[in-house]
């Protein structure tokens, strides 16, 4: 991997060689979109809503557990994807109906002409009262001589392979002393590799997040070095609900009912305790932190979350996080994400 530039040109070596098929997907979907049937709708008026999603976001389960959407006659199905590009891809290809993204990714979609339109932002910045913690901290080993910002000098950060993480990252080294355009970013996957990447010498730190960051700091005894995702922009939303227009057209009641029970769903999730967070994510998800705990003693109660928009999105701080992400070049440019914004995003009330 090569030495992230200077600051204005800080964009990973895969943005570039993935920017290719990424345009070139999205205009083969974009073009199967027009074939593709309405939601499907039950005599009831049930509608089942297929939403891409990537890590089983606990707003999302939340609301299909708790019985927000099926108020709002929803049958939510998730569809596990891979990141970012892949959820636009399948919306603006047909095979989801809404998706769960970056805004980083929504953006580029944008900015390579799609019409996808932001209809619910859904995570903000950490959640948790200890600013000594987060759900992305960076991780060196004790024996590394690395206690600043500025001894990360030529040195490697294993990091997964997005923009928000990336940009996190250099914020943080940026804001504390250091300089983010003399560390090579490598990107490593998935997040379970981290600790092992980082022990065994791959890299000199490593920007992990809850539940693998206790595991590793409890077994290995990996130091916290600083909390990147303290950086997010205040206000601002890092991801969001996305769908075409082409969609919205046709389903606009639909639109509005799924912002409706998802917004209880996150004000939900804003407010439940630890433990049932991690009833929900081990009913829903991939990790059962409550069955983790033998192994990593108070993972259920250090669980760090980011805050879930349970209203309106904020779109001065917003457009200033994308625009962070265009400086840091990150994007090939900002946009105005005030332009493609759905009513259901700016709305204060939606019922």
């Amino acid at each position: 991997m090569q030495t992230a530039p200077l600051p204005g040109d800080m964009r990973h070596a895969s943005w570039n060689a993935g920017r290719v098929w990424f345009t070139a997907l999205l205009v083969f979907l974009v073009v199967m979109a027009g074939f593709l049937a309405k939601a499907d709708e039950a005599p009831d008026g049930t509608v089942t809503l297929r939403v891409g999603e990537v890590g089983e976001p606990l707003a999302l389960i939340a609301g299909i557990d708790k019985g927000f959407f099926a108020e709002n006659r929803l049958a939510v199905k998730t569809v596990p994807l891979s990141g970012g590009p892949a959820l636009i891809s399948a919306t603006i290809g047909g095979s989801t109906d809404l998706n769960y993204g970056d805004v980083f990714s929504w953006a580029a979609a944008v900015n390579n002409g799609f019409k996808v339109k932001l209809i619910q932002p859904s995570n903000g910045g950490d959640a948790s009262p200890d600013l000594a913690g987060g759900w992305s901290r960076l991780l060196v080993a004790p024996s590394s001589g690395i206690k600043t910002a500025g001894d990360l000098k030529g040195k490697k950060i294993g990091i997964a392979p997005t923009q928000l993480t990336q940009l996190m990252t250099s914020l943080w080294i940026d804001r504390h002393g250091g300089d983010s355009s003399t560390v090579t970013f490598v990107p490593v996957t998935p997040y379970l590799a981290m600790g092992a990447a980082l022990q065994g010498g791959h890299v000199d730190a490593i920007l992990d997040v809850d539940p693998f960051t206790q595991q590793v700091i409890q077994h290995n005894g990996f130091v916290v070095l600083g909390v990147p995702s303290r950086e997010v922009l205040d206000g601002a939303s890092t991801a969001a609900y996305y769908a075409t227009e082409g969609w919205l057209q046709k389903h606009e009641d639909v639109a509005r009912r799924f912002v409706a029970a998802y917004r209880k769903s996150a004000a939900w999730a804003n407010q439940a305790t630890p433990e049932e967070k991690a009833a929900v994510v081990a009913k829903y998800g991939a990790v059962d932190l409550k069955a983790l705990e033998a192994e990593v003693p108070g993972v259920v109660g250090n669980f760090h979350y980011f805050k879930f928009d349970s209203g309106p999105i904020n779109i001065e701080a917003t457009q200033a996080w994308v625009d962070l992400a265009a400086k840091y070049r990150l994007l090939d440019r900002s946009i105005a994400i005030r332009d493609q914004l759905y009513p259901t995003a700016t709305a204060p009330t939606v019922e």
